[in-house]
């Protein structure tokens, strides 16, 4: 990286960049002045009340005690505020546009919480809300880090092909080489080989150095007082300068690009901060600089800073990083940008001003009150304990009087030379102070014991009721900040994370992601993607939550059990979403383990064919029963014909064997009578 001189040229159409330069300074040395001389006394203050140091008043003799109530409220806010934020399965959600834009917004979503999780250390956020809490702000930086890892590894015996595909490979440089014949081969062989004329194998042990390049979204909390911004900013938008100021090695800096020799030019022998309270207030041990060693440890001022100036000269003023080494803001990099890589933390913003308030200035008093009454009950029972002794002058042995020893006498040489001048103990007159402070430490903070759970008194003696009342008022509170906290640092953190990898992610990147290897490639996705935070605190206890999901989930059943799964109202990734929120708040985060997640191309099965309207219903219905009534008709007809024939056929019947009968007995007459005609022939009579 090129250094860039005062006297050049102009680089621009409206400044030059020795204007520039000083541009650059009077920007920073205000903001760091600002820094140093306003904000920095007061965190550095608050930083000594949540170490417990003594305020400076003591007396020799009395007692000094020192209350921890800046440190006990501040830690007991950090479990929850980190369980809030890192007990959900995904902190941060991208919101899609438009249909278009579903399925990359939630390949975005894992992607960037997989970025936060896994490519860097979530443990910082307890740094970052402890900052927040005690010195009005944690300051979060992300970068793109394109910078090199250089390992070094020893290979022995190494054949030539090997040799050659390992140096073949990208990155990859020799540092030393050493070839020796191949010890296995047979000597007859050798000596064959060498007759010939034909090179014996040789083996190799070789060193090489593997460079490789990181490229990947790096996030860091920084300390508060190598922050600097504008003292008339009220937000990073609208501040004239914000940058960060740190003392970096020489070797980090030529790693990064710039010139050593420019470097050794600009060397600070001791740190920038060394007139910082803030600073000191971190270390109360140390009373001077940590002493320096070695070449590569030898250290430059270097500031990078986002400055708003109208370096073209068309009247507008436009965002430019520029980074400075050396106590004099030396300019080494200009180059035009269009957004700012920090995230402030705020649990308790002002209006109009960039440095709110924090839980160290909600309880710095209270600590000062509360050590004060307890060195008086402290005293008190010391004089209590160990009364003073009223003694005649002259009267007494004084070696006698001053012996501590248990029992021992004491000479004098009259009765009543010697008197105890007993102090009653007032200690508990001063009870009922102390737990009036400890209640607006309560009420200022929402931290109590019952919320906590660490009141047995309150849970017993209490209804349900009034306990969820309690707990729901905390709960408030810190959902509250934790809003804040989203607010104010994570959506703008994740934005500029999404950015940062849209610019500068030019491959497809292998990631596991929902239990599956898929190719994530974030330049195609849109960088203004609104961002919704999850913030697990919600309002009732876990077991409430847990209630509640409950209901929901059985609703999901109804309805897909009655409308099927292509209903209107609640689809499988809606019930997958419930159960995972369920897992959530029973305290497993991770709902693979328990649930296939939906894939990306799920596509739930066809509708069933549409059912008649319900007008074709009724004609439906009405047919039916007309059918039904017409054949119960014909059923009776044919019935009745049956019947009809029946009765034909037996009338038929009756008639033929009517017809029959006297057809039988007119012959039976006719014979008869043929039969008396022959017997009166035969008797002539």
């Amino acid at each position: 990286m090129a250094y860039i001189d005062e006297a050049e040229t102009e680089a621009g159409v409206g400044m030059t960049e020795g204007e520039l330069q000083t541009r650059v300074r009077q920007y920073i040395d205000d903001a760091i002045q600002f820094v140093d001389n306003d904000i920095s006394p007061i965190r550095a203050e608050s930083t000594r009340y949540y170490n417990g140091e003594p305020f400076g008043n003591e007396v020799d003799g009395r007692s000094q005690v020192v209350s921890r109530d800046v440190r006990d409220s501040v830690q007991s806010m950090l479990p929850s505020m980190m369980r809030v934020f890192f007990g959900a399965e995904k902190m941060v959600e991208f919101v899609p546009r438009g249909p278009e834009d579903v399925a990359s917004s939630e390949q975005a979503t894992d992607y960037i919480n997989y970025i936060l999780r896994e490519d860097n250390d979530v443990g910082i956020f307890y740094s970052v809300f402890k900052d927040a809490m005690v010195n009005k702000g944690g300051i979060v930086k992300w970068w793109w880090d394109d910078s090199m890892t250089v390992h070094t590894y020893t290979f022995d015996g190494l054949d030539e092909g090997t040799l050659g595909l390992l140096l073949e490979e990208e990155g990859v440089e020799a540092v030393s080489v050493e070839g020796v014949t191949d010890p296995n081969i047979p000597p007859e062989q050798a000596q064959m080989m060498e007759a010939q004329g034909m090179p014996l194998p040789m083996l190799y042990d070789v060193e090489i150095k593997r460079k490789k390049p990181i490229n990947k979204v790096r996030i860091e909390t920084m300390p508060p007082e190598e922050f600097f911004v504008d003292s008339n900013a009220t937000s990073l938008e609208d501040a004239l300068v914000v940058g960060h100021r740190t003392m970096a090695t020489v070797s980090d800096l030529v790693a990064m690009g710039y010139d050593k020799d420019m470097l050794d030019e600009h060397l600070s022998d001791e740190t920038h901060f060394i007139d910082n309270e803030e600073y000191w207030a971190r270390y109360p041990g140390r009373d001077q600089p940590a002493p320096l060693s070695g070449y590569n440890e030898r250290r430059v001022l270097y500031v990078e800073a986002w400055c708003k100036v109208d370096y073209d000269g068309d009247g507008l003023a436009e965002l430019r990083r520029v980074c400075t080494v050396g106590s004099n803001y030396q300019l080494v990099n200009n180059e035009p940008t269009d957004s700012i890589p920090f995230a402030v933390f705020a649990c308790d913003p002002e209006p109009h001003v960039f440095f709110g308030s924090d839980v160290a200035d909600m309880t710095k008093d209270i600590q000062r009150v509360k050590s004060a009454i307890l060195r008086g009950m402290l005293d008190s029972l010391s004089f209590a304990l160990y009364p003073r002794t009223g003694v005649v002058e002259g009267q007494v042995d004084m070696d006698d009087v001053l012996n501590p020893e248990v029992g021992s006498i004491i000479r004098m040489r009259a009765p009543g030379m010697v008197q105890q001048l007993d102090v009653p103990f007032l200690g508990q007159q001063a009870f009922p102070m102390v737990e009036y402070m400890d209640s607006m430490k309560e009420n200022r903070t929402g931290m109590t014991g019952a919320s906590q759970g660490l009141d047995p008194d309150v849970l017993q003696s209490t209804t349900r009721a009034a306990v969820s009342a309690t707990i729901r008022g905390a709960e408030q509170r810190l959902e509250m900040m934790a809003r804040l906290f989203a607010e104010t640092g994570f959506k703008p953190m994740f934005k500029g994370i999404l950015k940062l990898v849209i610019e500068h992610q030019d491959q497809p990147r292998m990631m596991r992601l929902r239990n599956e290897w898929v190719p994530v490639d974030p330049r195609v996705w849109d960088s203004t993607m609104d961002v919704s935070t999850n913030v697990g605190l919600g309002s009732g206890t876990a077991e409430e939550r847990l209630g509640t999901l409950n209901q929901i989930a059985l609703r999901q059943q109804e309805i897909l059990d009655t409308m099927g799964p292509n209903n209107p109202l609640v689809g499988l990734g809606q019930v997958r979403h419930t159960l995972a929120k369920m897992l959530e708040v029973s305290g497993f985060k991770d709902s693979d383990q328990f649930f296939k997640p939906l894939p990306i191309d799920y596509e739930p099965p066809p509708p069933p064919e549409p059912g008649p309207t319900p007008e074709e219903q009724l004609m439906e219905v009405q047919m039916t029963e007309i059918q039904a009534k017409t054949a119960v008709d014909e059923q009776k007809l044919q019935l009745d014909a049956v019947k009809a024939q029946m009765l034909n056929e037996r009338e038929t019947t009756r008639i033929a064997g009517d017809l029959a009968l006297r057809e039988k007995e007119f012959e039976d007459q006719v014979n008869l009578e043929l039969l008396r005609g022959r017997i009166k022939e035969e008797t002539g009579g």
